[in-house]
């Protein structure tokens, strides 16, 4: 191995943050490239003077079954600081009120299933549980798997309102199996964040990098890449030559960049995905007791999930404010990814009261909406044979880290993380070659 190998890392997400760190181990020369002035990327937050952590711009949690989240933090020297609980979370029901789904107990309490429906659901859920083999679960779509073996009515009363309200009618049928198979078999009820918010995190990644030696180059947007000589890459122009070039961010930004090059638009173009839209609310008054409420997406609840921030993480970190997200994921050709802030902010409000007519708009603090384009990619059956390659065919020295990668996985920072490490692998498995 070259210890004077350049290698560039573009986006300081997770992946990224873990791309650099494994690479910097290695011994490779790494420069990491932010276009926003915070690391963290979609799990960077923000925090007003009045408050003692900051709040991710996205709601983000841990389960207690990442173990590369465990592993970076020890790495970090920070796993002291990992907080974690177990906060109420329930679903939305037929009859639109709120029942819990978290344990085998609760599924046996569940009124939207008969006893036997109960039984046949939990039967299938141990066996999801503990099933440790995904591929035959992508040959065929979670709505017809869940129909088969967990019955019709299991299926329209929890699985159809949770895929169809994060999918859509019309992409829910194409999901297959194993994107469910991997939520449910890696989850805990133990919920786990940061000391200071998910920010805190990454501004601690941030500072072993540069104790290893990572040159981190914050507000700077990469606008071009270049060929250079000897198969080297050269970044927005400028004098300093890289041998890779590591891309740990949107595909949509990949593809922005490399589209002009004569590549095979198959290569860079991302496949089926949604945008994310979150509106953040913060309040005088408590919505409810939970944390995590999944709705049953429609007409009078336009949303996902509404999460309160503030049942997980004590409001005294945020000036006894209680702090609501309202999530959803929209289809960016569809007219829901037009929504002006006003409207969705309203709607979110129209939510809050229906869950509690107690709160007027006097209890408005401040809100905040967010977006993101490329938020959720949409695995359909066989997906694994569509998964992009991590180096960019017909462009050695090049390689892309996304969410794209982390299938049969869901998006979530572990994942993130755990790709960064294997990106990070591949490159320097090639230079060794140099």
């Amino acid at each position: 191995m070259q210890k004077d190998v350049n290698i560039a890392v573009v986006g300081a997400g997770f992946t990224g943050l873990a791309a650099a760190q494994i690479l910097a181990d290695l011994g490779y020369k790494v420069t990491l490239l932010e276009s926003s002035h915070k690391l963290g990327g979609l799990a960077s937050g923000f925090k007003m003077p009045h408050w003692k952590c900051s709040l991710e711009r996205y709601y983000h949690h841990w389960f207690k079954s990442d173990t590369c989240l465990l592993d970076f933090a020890k790495k970090w020297k920070v796993a002291d600081q990992l907080i974690w609980k177990r906060p109420s979370t329930v679903m939305q029901t037929k009859d639109l009120d709120f029942s819990h789904l978290d344990s085998a107990l609760a599924l046996l309490r569940y009124k939207d299933l008969s006893f036997l429906d109960r039984i046949r659901m939990g039967m299938c859920l141990a066996y999801l549980k503990f099933s440790r083999s995904w591929k035959d679960f992508e040959k065929v779509t979670a709505e017809s798997w869940c129909i088969r073996w967990m019955g019709r009515d299991g299926y329209e009363a929890i699985w159809q309102p949770l895929l169809e309200g994060k999918f859509g009618v019309t992409l829910s049928k194409k999901v297959n199996m194993a994107w469910l198979w991997a939520r449910l078999s890696c989850r805990t009820p133990q919920l786990g964040t940061f000391e200071g918010g998910f920010q805190a995190f990454a501004d601690a990644a941030g500072e072993s990098l540069k104790n290893c030696g990572v040159e981190i180059l914050m507000n700077t947007a990469v606008t071009k890449v270049d060929k250079g000589e000897h198969g080297s890459w050269t970044i927005n122009d400028e004098v300093k030559v890289f041998s890779h070039v590591v891309f740990c961010c949107s595909p949509l930004v990949v593809e922005r960049l490399l589209g002009q090059k004569n590549l095979n638009p198959a290569d860079l173009k991302p496949q089926d995905y949604l945008a994310a839209q979150v509106v953040i609310l913060s309040l005088k008054k408590q919505v409810g007791k939970h944390y995590w409420y999944s709705l049953r997406k429609s007409g009078k609840f336009p949303f996902l999930a509404l999460i309160e921030h503030t049942n997980f993480i004590c409001k005294s970190n945020f000036a006894d404010e209680h702090l609501v997200y309202l999530a959803d994921y929209v289809d960016v050709s569809g007219a829901d990814w037009l929504r002006s802030d006003e409207d969705l902010i309203s709607k979110s409000f129209e939510v809050i009261q229906k869950l509690n007519p107690e709160i007027t708009k006097e209890d408005l603090i401040s809100k905040w909406v967010f977006r993101e384009k490329y938020a959720q990619p949409v695995a359909g059956v066989n997906h694994s044979q569509h998964v992009p390659s991590l180096n960019i065919p017909g462009m050695e020295g090049l390689w892309r880290a996304s969410m794209a990668h982390v299938y049969p996985w869901d998006r979530g920072t572990n994942f993130a993380l755990e790709l960064g490490v294997r990106v990070a692998k591949a490159v320097g498995r090639k230079g060794q070659e140099l």
